[in-house]
């Protein structure tokens, strides 16, 4: 019986490890296609990036600009989302 529960263990941990190896690949492939979106839109001109000291996005600020018509005047405005501040 005993011998039965550490084959199990170590079958259990065998699988454990490689799903996690697996894991840890598809994050690092997402990441990379996430950045290189990113990259494109900002490319665009669509959004601006955020970098830290090393060159990572740490976030985005999208630029857009609306136009909203009423009768019998016309409204125009640009808005901006700022982040409230965190401390």
């Amino acid at each position: 019986m005993l011998l039965g529960s550490f084959l199990t263990i170590l079958v259990a941990h065998f699988y454990y490890v490689r799903a996690s190896h697996k894991l840890i690949k598809e994050a690092s492939e997402l990441k990379h296609l996430n950045t290189l979106m990113l990259r494109g839109l900002e490319s665009m001109g669509e959004v601006e990036l955020a970098r830290d000291n090393n060159g990572n996005i740490t976030g985005m600020l999208v630029k857009g600009v609306g136009h909203l018509q009423a009768s019998p005047s016309t409204i125009n405005g640009i808005g901006t989302v700022t982040p409230k501040d965190r401390n």
